[in-house]
């Protein structure tokens, strides 16, 4: 008897906590699946294209994914924001969508992993944004790639507080963002703000590929204490670099800078640590350190680098406010493009270095000798010491320790050098530069635009097309408006009206496609579409025009809605709004979207603060939204900031 209690105890156990699966395929089934799981449960998506899709993920424990990776993708307004605690979300793509201001994803919650998502082709303000409140969230095998609007905004933001967040990006792409660089805001990467620049982060940056990041001078901005930076690859970026920023004690090593710009440029702060970093092909400085007087440079030590065929290693004496105690240890310099040093301020400490090429400054007393390395170019491309290199067991010692930081794990001994190759325990037996000898192991980069991103990110699973606006206005005779156009396949554009004419009547894969109308003889609003498909899928844009006077699209409230005062020089009233839920978007006249804000109406009232919008002319997109998240109806204005 007793045998059998135990059994039935057992087997209400193991059944009790058994984990759950839940196919959705719809932002009703969602919401139902999560109201029901409890943690340990999946949620998992069906196969397909979505739009307009929110997912806010409110209960812990839970595994959001697609079915399987990859082969969901949403567009339109859809996005995804973590309030939960140990949130797994895995598998889908963002793609061509359009948020205007609001963020792809948000994380608030902690021991979140995000990892195999794709974004790219979106128009939002940042990609993924992980708030002060988190703690060790993962991002991992991820691919962030071309947003559409160039607005001063990063695509990957790690927000600080005062405890340290703990968080790792890994294995990522970031790829494709157009500009040209100097202070445009779209970094890749920005861990901390300006104001944050005293508080430590903690943030693991490992094993990412960054590519044609041309959106902002720098690839990552290091705006937080404590950070590290290994093992990542920075390949053709012509314009930016990463960047050591607001905040002290960063930690850069084992990385290589390949090609155009993209070395590193210390321009703040202090006892930063860059060392086993391999630069080649670089023709702008391979490594800047920067004369500002808003935090002048202090401790920042060198050690252990390779920097080949590159433009030179600035060492900031330009100004009025030069780095002090800047330390150069064991580092190879070698075949300058033109020299291999400028701006020395006379007090730097070198310590072993060897260079070989035309040095650009007067030599020091000692610690950098005149010598050819003696390096070969392996089968990979890449130059490592020859058999008979005097690289080898020559290092010098002498130079501070690299600190490890709490509850951190990283090479802080140099133990190892840049392909992780075990070096000798005692600094003098070990090797000048990045790497120690081998005639095993050939140095070439450890990740690459193939192995990183989603493991799919290279494979056609499913079909889509999305287009960055939903409306547009035009005004007059002969006016124009582009559209990003996001495909994987063959599309043909097709108008409703004779007015309405497009630059293109057919494409493949990303286009950008230009529509003009003609003369309204009529002089009334008027209204059409545009539609872009392709097989099963679909884009439709609503076009209308308005020769003056207030647009109303699709009016179907018995009430007229009232909206004052318009113009407005700050916020704005809207009246006779039905009660329940009511979604608010202001556009540019171009489509792209500002803002977008659902809103609960109890009194038929809302009032929105409009001051920090730019003065111009919007259109007011008023949505209004069932219980069953479907907009029913809606209304459009046209609004005037002064």
């Amino acid at each position: 008897m007793k045998s059998l209690l135990l059994f039935l105890i057992l087997f209400i156990s193991v059944f009790s906590s058994a984990q759950i699966r839940y196919d959705v395929s719809s932002s009703e089934e969602f919401n139902t699946a999560q109201e029901l799981a409890n943690a340990g449960d999946s949620i998992v998506w069906e196969s397909g294209v979505y739009s307009n899709i929110r997912m806010d993920i409110n209960k812990d424990g839970l595994i959001v994914t697609a079915k399987p990776n990859g082969t969901v993708l949403f567009k339109g307004v859809s996005r995804a924001v973590i309030y939960a605690n140990d949130i797994t979300f895995s598998g889908f793509q963002y793609v061509g969508g359009f948020i205007g201001n609001l963020d792809v994803i948000r994380v608030y919650g902690s021991d979140v992993l995000i990892t195999q998502v794709n974004i790219q082709h979106y128009t939002s303000f940042k990609y993924l944004r992980v708030y002060e409140e988190s703690r060790r969230t993962s991002i991992s095998h991820c691919n962030f790639e071309n947003r559409i609007n160039l607005a001063d905004q990063n695509i990957l933001s790690i927000l600080v507080d005062d405890e340290p967040g703990y968080h790792k990006i890994q294995y990522c792409s970031f790829k494709n963002f157009e500009g040209i660089g100097q202070d445009q805001g779209v970094e890749p990467i920005r861990i901390g703000v300006s104001s944050q620049g005293h508080l430590d982060s903690r943030t693991l940056v490992e094993y990412c590929y960054f590519t044609r990041c041309n959106g902002d001078g720098e690839i990552i901005s290091h705006k937080s204490r404590q950070n590290v930076y290994r093992y990542n690859t920075f390949e053709n970026n012509p314009v930016a670099e990463l960047v050591l920023r607001h905040g002290d004690e960063g930690i850069v090593y084992g990385n290589f800078f390949l090609n155009n710009m993209g070395g590193i440029r210390v321009r703040e702060g202090s006892d930063h640590f860059i060392y086993n970093n391999y630069f080649e092909g670089l023709d702008r400085r391979a490594i800047y350190l920067q004369n500002d007087p808003s935090d002048p440079l202090s401790d920042i030590h060198i050690y252990h680098n390779t920097i080949i065929n590159s433009e030179e290693v600035i060492l900031g004496s330009n100004g009025n406010n030069p780095p002090s105690n800047v330390i150069l240890a064991n580092n190879i310099f070698t075949n300058p493009i033109e020299e291999l040093f400028t701006e020395d301020t006379g007090n730097e400490t070198w310590i072993g270095n060897l260079s070989f090429g035309t040095l650009g400054i007067d030599a020091p007393s000692s610690g950098l000798s005149n010598t050819d390395p003696k390096l070969f170019e392996n089968t990979d491309g890449f130059f490592q010491p020859e058999v008979n290199s005097p690289v080898i067991a020559a290092a010098n010692t002498g130079y501070p320790a690299v600190p490890l930081y709490l509850e951190m794990d990283y090479d802080n001994e140099i133990l190892f050098d840049l392909m992780k190759e075990p070096r000798p325990n005692s600094i003098s037996d070990r090797a000048i530069g990045a790497s120690e000898f081998s005639s095993t192991t050939n140095v070439q980069p450890h990740v690459t635009e193939m192995n990183t991103g989603p493991s799919y990110l290279f494979d056609n699973l499913v079909n889509y097309i999305a287009a960055n606006v939903s409306q547009l206005y035009i005004g007059g005779e002969g006016e124009s408006r582009s559209i990003n156009v996001s495909s994987n396949m063959n599309w043909i554009v097709e108008s409703s009206m004779d007015w309405i004419a497009t630059e293109l009547s057919s494409g493949s894969g990303d286009a950008q496609l230009n529509i003009t109308i003609d003369a309204n003889p009529e002089t009334t609003n008027r209204s059409g579409t545009i539609s872009i498909s392709g097989g099963t899928e679909s884009e439709t844009i609503v076009v209308y025009q308005d020769p003056g006077g207030a647009v109303s699209v699709y009016e179907h409230l018995e009430g007229e809605v009232l909206l004052f005062p318009n113009p407005t020089n700050g916020s704005i009233i809207l009246h006779d709004l039905p009660i329940g839920r009511t979604l608010i978007e202001l556009t540019h006249l171009d489509g792209k979207r500002i803002f977008s804000k659902e809103y609960r109406i109890d009194d038929n009232k809302l009032e929105i603060d409009l001051d920090e919008i730019i003065a111009g002319i919007y259109l007011l997109n008023i949505k209004f939204v069932d219980q069953n998240s479907t907009v029913y109806t809606d209304l459009t204005r046209k609004l005037v900031k002064n």
